[in-house]
């Protein structure tokens, strides 16, 4: 009943948000299928940008990940359970699996617990498995409420403007040697935090 009743605030709090995306690139292609790479700090946000599109993303096994669950399901995303320590492998064949059905994806890539700004190897699995194309998502807020989380949270104030840039995709070889993935989170994760110090420099 409680958490009912936070979604219920929830969604009428998302009505207030003032959402605009912004795409640097040309070739950003809305009908090939993608997996969208976020910080964990600023996963609300997104989450509620991209409510009611049937994206695919993974949440722990934990209890905070239950409450996720719950909440996210509502907002129509296709949820599968596991993470780098409980059941990760078979998280990321099934959300591959879901993809296939051309649903997009979105991986917190320093979830769920940190290091903040670390790129784990899941989400270019992911793309191996499922699409071979990576998009880094950052947002910018205008005004918000900063946590003291590892992530540093963000909550956007009510009518606040949320700017969503997405970054040129970057592509991922079919080989799943570990030196490969490697190299390619590091691409990935520079490319992110240049994302940041460009539009998000107040939340590095």
């Amino acid at each position: 009943m409680a958490l009912t009743l936070l979604f219920f605030i929830i969604r009428i709090y998302s009505w207030t948000l003032r959402f605009k995306a912004v795409y640097l690139s040309d070739d950003f292609d809305n009908n090939k299928k993608k997996v969208f790479a976020v910080w964990h700090g600023q996963l609300l946000p997104l989450v509620l940008f991209y409510k009611n599109t049937g994206t695919v993303t993974i949440v722990s096994k934990s209890k905070d990940g239950d409450i996720a669950d719950f909440f996210l399901k509502r907002l129509d995303y296709k949820t599968v359970r596991g993470s780098s320590s409980r059941g990760g492998n078979e998280a990321l064949m099934n959300a591959a699996a879901l993809m296939e059905n051309g649903l997009n994806a979105a991986v917190t890539v320093d979830g769920p617990k940190g290091p903040k700004f670390s790129v784990k190897p899941g989400v270019i699995y992911l793309a191996k498995k499922a699409c071979g194309e990576i998009i880094p998502v950052i947002c910018s807020v205008k005004w918000y409420k900063r946590f003291s989380s590892w992530d540093n949270f963000i909550l956007p104030a009510p009518f606040s403007k949320i700017n969503i840039y997405f970054g040129e995709k970057i592509q991922v070889a079919e080989v799943m040697d570990r030196e490969t993935i490697n190299y390619e989170a590091t691409v990935l994760r520079e490319k992110m935090l240049e994302l940041t110090r460009v539009y998000s420099k107040d939340f590095l």
